[in-house]
């Protein structure tokens, strides 16, 4: 788990244009044993080319539990959402789930990369 704290002085890059990506907790094991990226507190950078990100964790959207038509009343299927924003929206979660009002969902726990600007710029 990545402890929390800030990117070390380094701003973000995030205007809204640039995108953000969500990398599961699996994904992030592989890309970590892979040698792939390299983790160091908030901040995952990319071994090719030294792409930085701040990971922060988030869960993604990705059914109602239990139902195969369920309805969705919340439209959360598909979305991303920081853990610090599940309290907003009234979420509580367990596990691999959240329950959000009287429907609970099945999510994936994971992290939410957002790009930083390079060391030095």
């Amino acid at each position: 788990m990545i402890p929390p704290s800030f990117a070390q002085g380094r701003r973000s890059t995030y205007s809204g244009d640039v995108a953000r990506l969500f990398i599961s907790q699996g994904r992030l094991d592989a890309w970590s044993a892979e040698d792939r990226v390299r983790i160091q507190n908030d901040i995952m950078t990319l071994s090719g080319d030294g792409r930085a990100f701040r990971l922060r964790p988030a869960i993604r959207f990705l059914k109602v539990a239990g139902a195969g038509d369920a309805q969705d009343p919340h439209q959360l299927i598909g979305r991303v959402k920081l853990l610090d924003d599940l309290i907003r929206i009234g979420g509580e979660r367990f596990m691999e789930s959240v329950i959000v009002g009287e429907v609970a969902y099945d999510v994936q726990s994971g992290f939410l990369g957002e790009p930083l600007a390079p060391a030095g710029s």
